[in-house]
């Protein structure tokens, strides 16, 4: 725990004033070396380590002390750091590391980009120790990020590997004040119906540990709506198999108060219809806001009829409405469909490289079918259109199709048999 949080106290009030431990304008943060630093660095030589013949009376140290009370202050600040002879010697390394960094590139740690700290911590524990071959071991390393998160706002964790975010998390904003937050959200979660047990729990946390990090603070009441949207755009906060869960963090830090609702997802928002005359575009979304099927079978159904439109406006351009549909056009309809391809008389292309061109699925084209029949037995029996044709015959769907729906078997192995004997 950091000693700020200790100097407030335990619990939930603690965190909710939970301070930023380093302040910088206390420091000297001249990017440039000055010759007498250069040269002590080039005098202690590997004595930067500050672990073996360690002489405290060495006038070098005071001519680089600008470069120290920085470092030596981010150690104090570290909370969670277990008290053993061995972490205590991989911080001090990490501080000599820093040290080490300054003399090659000739200016201090402040005026480091993210790169240049991403190389120093490298992609993985293998490059790291590697670059240093029995100077160091993997357990400096996390100390290393840690002082480049302090000291020089580093935030590119997407970018060193595998990398345990819960425990830089502890380190720099203290267990207590993380694991608070982590029970708050979890609360809740578990409230909706959430367990332990599935995995998602921790999916979250591991999100919201990611999102502290970046928004730089443990408190959720600094989550806001502002702050959700700059760490979702932030690389490698959300991966596409996480955007499910930051959404749910959202839902939850809006349950508790500290930020606004969700924004709508991209997919779920409804694109305006392009490609179809007024009136079928008119008629379309009028039937949509009428139906009564669930909001994704009518999103579905509005997506088909959409392209049975295009493909109407493109094969009989005179069919400028629904009420001008006849039987014909059905057949010709049905037979469209049982040779339409992926990617034929659709809206956008995106995400179709890799399936365009493709004969439709049997599922795919029975479907198509079952859709437009709902559409004008709707628009029928709701009196918008003449009953010029029956949709359950006209619209059917053909035996060609439909033989090609019946179940497709699989071999069941002998010991999944016998259990089911």
């Amino acid at each position: 725990m950091s000693a700020a949080l200790s100097a407030a106290g335990i619990g939930p009030a603690a965190a909710r004033t939970w301070p930023w431990p380093i302040d910088p304008s206390r420091y000297n943060r001249w990017a440039e070396l000055t010759t007498q630093e250069l040269q002590a660095l080039r005098e202690l030589d590997w004595q930067v380590r500050r672990r073996r013949c360690y002489d405290p009376d060495l006038p070098q140290w005071r001519v680089i002390g600008r470069l120290l009370l920085p470092l030596d202050d981010a150690r104090a600040a570290l909370g969670w750091c277990p008290d053993t002879p061995a972490h205590r010697r991989s911080v001090t390394d990490a501080i000599g590391l820093v040290l080490r960094r300054c003399l090659e590139e000739e200016t201090s740690f402040w005026a480091w980009s993210a790169e240049t700290w991403f190389e120093l911590i490298a992609p993985g524990h293998l490059e790291f120790e590697a670059a240093w071959p029995g100077w160091i071991d993997g357990t400096v390393r996390p100390y290393v990020a840690a002082f480049a998160y302090l000291l020089g706002d580093f935030t590119g964790f997407h970018r060193i590997g595998h990398f345990n975010r819960r425990s830089l998390a502890w380190r720099i904003f203290g267990k207590d004040v993380v694991e608070d937050a982590v029970d708050q959200v979890a609360d809740t979660l578990q409230g909706w119906g959430y367990h332990p047990s599935d995995g998602a729990v921790g999916q979250f946390r591991t999100v919201l540990i990611q999102a502290m990090l970046v928004n730089r603070s443990p408190l959720l009441q600094d989550m806001t709506s502002e702050a959700l949207a700059r760490i979702r755009e932030a690389p490698g906060t959300t991966p596409h198999h996480r955007r499910g869960h930051f959404r749910g963090l959202h839902k939850a830090l809006f349950a508790l108060g500290h930020a606004g609702p969700p924004p709508k997802p991209i997919h779920a928002v409804t694109p305006d219809i392009g490609g179809v005359p007024d009136a079928w575009v008119e008629m379309i979304e009028r039937w949509h806001a009428t139906s009564t099927l669930s909001p994704k079978v009518r999103g579905t159904y509005r997506t088909i009829m959409a392209k049975a439109a295009r493909w109407l406006a493109a094969e009989h351009p005179n069919v400028i409405e629904p009420g001008q549909w006849t039987r014909e056009i059905c057949a010709a309809w049905v037979a469209a469909i049982d040779r339409m391809t992926v990617g034929d008389y659709v809206q956008r292309q995106a995400g179709l490289e890799r399936h365009g061109g493709k004969p439709l699925s049997p599922q795919t084209k029975a479907g198509y079918l079952s859709a437009t029949r709902a559409f004008f037995r709707d628009a029928q029996e709701w009196g918008w259109i003449v009953r010029r044709f029956d949709p359950a015959r006209a619209l059917a769907t053909p035996r060609s199709i439909a033989a090609l729906l019946a179940p497709n078997p699989r071999v069941i192995a002998d010991d999944i048999w016998a259990k089911l004997l």
